[in-house]
């Protein structure tokens, strides 16, 4: 029997507000109200029928739609998080990788000290004394360059004890690499890591073999009881990247958290280098059904008291608690750059060697005349359809690179699972509220 997978609308119904069950998200400021059945049924007829319709009743119940205006000039930030592309190289061959199998298109290198270092002083110098950064060791695969890795994190505490500013860490790996040692160290610098699984052993051997085309998924799991024994001191999560061939999101999970993983995140493939593995057409559709269905998991477990490994949902349920509406996806460009083995900045670790995010070079620090500009280019209020999107101040647009790359094949998708988590939001702030408490 085929399953019904869930339809995803072509266009926003309005671009002044939504409407899911008896809740109103107010599009401009991402404000969300309760409605009573009568209001939310008005509401999404006269919604339905434009925004002409739809703004005199929004301003029957005192909720007039504050109009777009001019893009505010944008806010260049010190730089709050760096990542260092300490490998531009990896042991792993998938097919789909952002960075073009770990060399982002060039040759096999690795960053050298003097070009850490100056990155780390730079990162520390910009700092306000007192105040915090976070360092994210990225790749290709950045266990290749561990004692480089052991060696920032020595420099950069000591650095930033003498400014009192106090340095987190980050890392993300494909988990083949790490040893006991590894996990110990990890642990009293209190990382957080997230290790990149496509699911169980059969989905992640085919998307995430080796050089040789041999799987990894037994080396990872081998890696991983050192990490899972260090979990009180490490921050330690699973990253999956979504491809047509593993849309069964309900066994990814599952399989993924059977190996000892207490969140699990997902992520779709939207902007390939290599054209493999991108999501198109009804894998949108298989995505999102997917999504849900994890999603009402997370649901029935927490309700119940019981933890459950899904991340996605947890992660827009808390944002849309804080109602914090957004002019950009994330924080690239502007408190968040990266640096690669040459001594480059780009507006994130997507854009390592892409021209189209460049963002200066350690002789001349960072070039806030150039992240100024990107960031003026890509706010939502530029951006197009987005100002006729109710889901704009959510997504803030959706993520730089990829639709710089990619266009915007994912918006229904986009819209499907917010409108869910709206949902979601509804029920789970109506039986259990002090759950948002103690979110961070």
């Amino acid at each position: 029997m085929t399953a019904v997978l869930p339809e995803l609308k072509q266009r926003p119904a309005s671009g002044l507000a939504h409407v899911a069950d008896d809740l109103l998200l107010m599009a401009e400021t991402a404000a969300i109200f309760g409605l009573s059945g009568v209001q939310a049924a008005e509401l999404r007829s006269a919604l339905l029928a434009g925004d002409r319709v739809a703004a005199p009743v929004l301003a029957r119940l005192g909720l007039e739609a504050p109009a777009a205006g001019i893009p505010p000039a944008p806010q260049i930030h010190p730089v709050r998080a760096l990542a260092l592309t300490v490998s531009q190289t990896c042991n792993l061959a998938c097919g789909y990788c952002y960075a073009a199998g770990g060399s982002f298109g060039g040759a096999d290198t690795r960053m050298g000290w003097d070009v850490a270092k100056r990155a780390i002083d730079q990162l520390i110098e910009a700092t306000v004394p007192g105040g915090g950064v976070k360092i994210a060791f990225m790749g290709g695969e950045p266990m290749v360059a561990r004692d480089l890795i052991r060696r920032s994190v020595t420099y950069a505490n000591k650095r930033g004890a003498t400014r009192a500013i106090q340095v987190g860490y980050s890392l993300t790996t494909n988990g083949t690499l790490i040893s006991p040692k590894d996990a110990a160290f990890f642990a009293r610098h209190r990382f957080a890591v997230t290790v990149s699984l496509d699911g169980g052993k059969e989905v992640n051997d085919r998307l995430r073999p080796d050089r040789a085309g041999k799987g990894s998924f037994k080396r990872v799991a081998q890696r991983l009881a050192p990490l899972l024994d260090h979990r009180d001191r490490i921050s330690l999560g699973a990253r999956v990247t979504v491809t047509p061939q593993n849309l069964d999101l309900s066994q990814v999970v599952d399989d993924i958290a059977a190996l000892g993983f207490a969140s699990v995140g997902v992520s779709p493939m939207i902007s390939s280098p290599t054209g493999q593995g991108a999501l198109a057409g009804q894998d949108f559709a298989r995505l999102l059904a997917g999504m849900m269905a994890c999603g009402d998991a997370w649901m029935s477990a927490t309700l119940a008291g019981r933890a459950h490994p899904f991340a996605n949902l947890a992660t827009v349920l808390g944002e849309l608690h804080r109602g914090s509406p957004r002019s950009h996806g994330c924080g690239a460009a502007r408190d968040y750059l990266a640096v690669d083995a040459a001594g480059e900045y780009s507006a994130c670790h997507r854009f390592v060697k892409d021209p189209l995010g460049a963002m200066g070079d350690l002789d001349n620090g960072p070039n806030d005349a150039a992240r100024a500009a990107f960031l003026e280019a890509r706010t939502v209020e530029r951006q197009s359809p987005c100002q006729t999107c109710w889901a704009r101040r959510l997504c803030g647009g959706g993520c730089h690179q990829e639709v710089l790359h990619a266009g915007r094949p994912a918006c229904d998708f986009v819209r499907g699972w917010l409108d869910y988590g709206l949902r979601a939001y509804g029920r789970l702030n109506a039986v259990q509220p002090d759950w948002f408490d103690a979110q961070p």
